[in-house]
């Protein structure tokens, strides 16, 4: 029995339109994120909910706090008083070293992975640089694990970030002749053929919020384009007796591109297989998302209310 976690990075549940290009480009489940209803043979498979990712804070809700809340049961905001951007600072990363889901499951002997592979490149900039550590190396390397190499990749033990290769092969072209173009409809089942050997295995995808900063129509529907057919390998391989695919966001931004900022739209929780049904029961929060997967697991984490660690006013 697995759990796969698939975060999507700025993506919310719009309404149809010119300026939604989930309204134009999907074909299959991301029409929900359009205000349409796709049709039976998607729509049976998946149950959506909407969460809020504003978790009691007013403003525009924010990568760092909101991923924070993602991978950690715990309201981010509340830790900061505030919606914070960017990658976390001291007080996120100390939630994430004490509730990090991977660390946690870690230290009860479960097994639990981020499956990116990254250049070292990339990891020598963020060891000079720990600042640009994003809210999920963090939570992957709290549990003593080291990330992933783009030698994983090739060695079938990661995948990378923009599933296809397509920017792999311009930013390390080294890698081209072992990393060929990939359908993502295969990369979509390799994800479950690497993370059937983890309890919980999460994949990071980006580039759905460049696209929607960069209020790009061609740049987003390169990532529907992409991000649909990688769902649809992920449920051709995984088994739905066992196994659970939970798919969500941390705020808003994709499905509005008449602005370069996020939303404040709700987010879409996309689950479906074993436990689909028990944990669309338990999820209102970007917070609750961990809390349902550790209680569908059958694990004690054993965490305290999701304020607890909330900042004091001055």
């Amino acid at each position: 029995m697995s759990f796969y976690y698939l975060f999507i990075d700025g993506i919310g549940l719009g309404e149809p339109g010119p300026e939604n290009p989930f309204h134009i480009h999907s074909k299959t489940l991301f029409q929900y994120l359009a205000g349409k209803q796709p049709r039976d043979d998607v729509s049976s498979q998946f149950i959506c909910i909407p969460a809020d990712a504003h978790m009691g804070f007013s403003g525009l809700p924010q990568s760092a706090t909101g991923q924070t809340s993602l991978w950690t049961g715990m309201n981010g905001p509340a830790s900061m008083g505030r919606h914070m951007t960017g990658f976390p600072g001291p007080t996120l990363i100390r939630v994430i070293e004490e509730y990090s889901m991977i660390k946690l499951l870690k230290e009860a002997g479960r097994s639990a992975a981020l499956l990116n592979g990254y250049s070292q490149a990339y990891l020598d900039r963020i060891e000079r640089k720990p600042r640009l550590r994003s809210a999920s190396t963090h939570v992957h390397r709290v549990s003593g694990q080291e990330l992933f190499l783009l030698d994983d990749v090739v060695e079938g033990r990661a995948l990378y970030m923009d599933i296809n290769h397509q920017f792999l092969h311009r930013f390390y072209p080294d890698y081209a002749h072992h990393l060929p173009l990939a359908d993502p409809l295969e990369r979509g089942r390799q994800y479950v053929k690497i993370g059937s050997h983890y309890d919980v295995a999460l994949f990071e995808y980006f580039l759905t919020d460049k696209a929607g900063h960069n209020q790009s129509m061609e740049e987003a529907a390169m990532t529907i384009q992409l991000l649909e057919p990688f769902i649809e390998g992920i449920l051709e391989e995984m088994d739905p007796a066992l196994d659970t695919l939970v798919i969500s966001s941390d705020h808003g931004n994709l499905e509005d591109l008449s602005t370069k900022t996020h939303t404040n739209n709700l987010v879409p929780v996309f689950l479906s297989g074993a436990h689909a049904e028990q944990m669309s029961t338990k999820i209102q929060s970007l917070y609750d998302i961990p809390r349902a997967i550790f209680e569908a697991l059958e694990f004690p984490a054993n965490l305290p209310h999701p304020e607890a660690m909330a900042a004091t006013p001055s």
